[in-house]
């Protein structure tokens, strides 16, 4: 059996007549006066391992091979469902199948244990362990598997699709797939596999080829969609489930019968897979998605991909409506079952995007949201969805990049994403997570020579090539992000002149509202054009809607833009007092970046009006607070810049010719 046994075992071979023909525990006594064995509470094992090699190589090879049957047949007769012991039964019968003559019957019959112990592996998230029955199962199918055992093949042929998608074996799980769609005898037997080559092909960034191939099976399943959706189709879908949605509480959920319909919960699997592959390449599809799911469990009962249709349908009323209360409230409805399932651990990655780092990111106080997305990677890889995994890794990163965390750790975190979705073969991640982190090299002026870093240009190959507009997005707003924070707001506006704002809400266009508000503020001064002195007015609207919204994540925006705005308007003391709030309220809100920035504009606003040593003392904190936030490519041109404005006695007339 091994270097150990416990008390447990022992008495399950002891039960069977004839398989032992002696008292085990009365010579394993003997065994530990010897000193060959020793005991420790219920556990036997022997004293050096090379003693345990060493008696079990006196035995003869045929005696010792039909030992290890007789002991795997007996414990497997008393495995019941206790996986520990058929895991140990299964182990032994396989010792005996190395270069054993089999018949077909014998061949079979093991290869069934080795997918039921392989089932059990997967349960337990042992995945290598998994693997391992697994090929010992289809090892011992014959080569007219997919007619004699069919059943059989079809169900080993899918766990090793599987596991190879927790591994990140995305070839090999093409490969079983396409064996298993080619042989698949019906529909239904094939739905499985088609799913998963889905999740390989989205795994692979081919996302227009996975929402083509599961639009094809909801087809087959009763539930047709039009191929181009507009956001006509789109406002008017919101429209008339917003009233659903209004009434719609944890309660009355929890009052519908569980979903039974096979058909329905197949096309809530496919509708799921839609949604996710959706939001990346085709966002207005994702509200027609969800209201479909929202409907059909209305309609046929709940399910686990229900609170994926929930979820996702408050995430579209925040990307296409005003209604953010409504989103948000949905939102935390799905939370609540999310909790409840048996499948949390991979619910919570599957939605961490739209729940955690849309929904609850924007309304609760962002830092502690973000918090959680790392244990949201933690918990998909226990539940084996290393996809999931990998974008609640993203997601982490790119939220600690756009709420100032350190730049220099978080560099470290934006490697370990890019190098674990290369491992695991997912591409869509590993882009993204580059698009981040060329934005943390970019302001750290650190180095990228643990990976081959893309750069912006070639991220947008890329997107363009495969129709990635979620990539093409990150990376236009990364590089304009870059811009804004070293101060270039010519080129901060000449960005987004070329990238029009698409109508959604997305978190950063929140951010990008900001950015933009500020550069058009700062220029207008300068330039006294009446449309950069427009698009800071608009930009401070919609940012005093939001801050109505989370006062914590948004005011020091809005206090922000309107310092400028009242310094542009030649409002001295109102100027004054508010970039002392916004100082005030990023320190209170923990968002350093704003403070560096905060500090920053108003020393130049002191300077500019005569009060020299403050506009000394606040370009320091500035200078502090961005080398706190390791922004060293900011810190390299402010430091002359400062060591020029405020050269031995400067008149303000000369610090206030230097700032412009």
């Amino acid at each position: 059996i091994g270097s150990q046994i416990d008390d447990s075992t022992i008495d399950l071979l002891s039960s069977e007549e004839h398989l032992l023909p002696f008292d085990v525990k009365g010579v394993l006594q003997l065994a530990i006066t010897e000193g060959i064995v020793e005991k420790a509470g219920p556990l036997y094992q022997f004293t050096h391992d090379l003693i345990q090699q060493t008696i079990y190589e006196s035995i003869p090879n045929n005696e010792r091979k039909l030992l290890h049957k007789v002991i795997g047949t007996v414990l497997l007769r008393s495995a019941a469902n206790n996986s520990t012991i058929h895991l140990l039964a299964v182990d032994q019968i396989n010792l005996y199948c190395q270069d054993a003559d089999l018949g077909s019957q014998e061949r079979s019959h093991i290869a069934r244990i080795n997918a039921t112990a392989a089932k059990f592996a997967i349960s337990a998230s042992n995945f290598e362990q998994a693997r391992s029955y697994v090929n010992a199962g289809m090892r011992l199918l014959n080569n007219n598997r997919w007619k004699e055992e069919y059943s059989l093949s079809l169900q080993l042929y899918e766990m090793s699709a599987s596991i190879s998608c927790f591994n990140g074996d995305i070839d090999g799980m093409s490969s079983c797939l396409h064996e298993v769609i080619s042989k698949a005898k019906s529909f239904g037997d094939s739905l499985t596999s088609s799913g998963l080559l889905a999740m390989a092909l989205a795994a692979q960034s081919k996302y227009q080829e996975a929402i083509s191939n599961c639009l094809s099976i909801l087809s087959s399943l009763g539930e047709e969609f039009p191929r181009e959706i507009n956001l006509g189709t789109v406002l008017n879908e919101l429209a008339v489930i917003q009233n659903t949605l209004a009434n719609i509480s944890v309660g009355q959920v929890k009052l519908l019968p569980a979903m039974a319909d096979k058909t329905k919960l197949n096309a809530m699997k496919f509708l799921s897979m839609v949604c996710s592959y959706s939001i990346q390449s085709k966002p207005m599809f994702v509200p027609i998605l969800s209201c479909r799911m929202v409907r059909l469990t209305i309609e046929n009962g709940f399910c686990d991909d229900s609170i994926v249709g929930l979820v996702t349908a408050g995430y579209s009323l925040f990307n296409f409506t005003d209604n953010v209360e409504l989103a948000y409230r949905i939102g935390k409805v799905g939370e609540s079952f999310i909790e409840e399932s048996q499948n949390r651990h991979a619910l919570r990655s599957r939605l961490c995007f739209e729940l955690d780092g849309t929904l609850k990111a924007i309304v609760e106080p962002a830092q502690s949201v973000i918090a959680l997305l790392h244990d949201r990677h933690d918990s998909a890889m226990l539940a084996g969805d290393v996809g999931g995994a990998m974008h609640s890794l993203l997601s982490y990163c790119l939220g600690k990049l756009h709420t100032g965390s350190e730049l220099v750790s978080l560099s470290k975190f934006f490697v370990a994403c890019i190098k674990q979705s290369t491992k695991y073969q997912q591409n869509f991640v590993r882009y993204l997570a580059m698009s981040g982190y060329c934005a943390c090299v970019f302001l750290t002026e650190g180095s990228s020579n643990e990976i081959d870093l893309k750069t912006y240009e070639e991220l947008n190959q890329i997107g363009i090539r495969e129709k990635h507009l979620h990539l093409l997005y990150q990376n236009f707003f990364n590089e304009m992000w870059g811009y804004f924070w070293v101060g270039d707001y010519v080129k901060v506006l000449e960005l987004s002149k070329k990238y029009k704002p698409t109508g959604q809400k997305r978190s950063l266009e929140v951010t990008r509202t900001i950015i933009e508000g500020i550069a058009s503020l700062n220029l207008a001064r300068k330039t006294h054009h009446a449309s950069l002195r427009k698009n800071g007015e608009d930009a401070l609207q919609k940012m005093l809607k939001w801050e109505k919204i989370s006062k914590w994540n948004f005011q020091h925006c809005t206090t922000l833009l309107q310092a400028e705005l009242h310094y542009l308007d030649g409002d001295i003391d109102s100027a004054n007092a508010t970039y002392k709030a916004t100082i005030a309220s990023a320190r209170a809100h923990k968002y350093a970046h704003y403070e560096a920035l905060a500090y920053e504009l108003y020393g130049n606003f002191c300077v500019e009006n005569g009060m020299v040593e403050e506009g000394e003392f606040q370009h320091s904190m500035a200078l502090d607070k961005y080398k706190q936030w390791g922004a060293m490519r900011k810190v390299k041109e402010l430091k002359p810049f400062l060591k020029t404005l405020y050269s031995p006695n400067p008149t303000s007339t000369q610090c206030a010719h230097v700032i412009k």
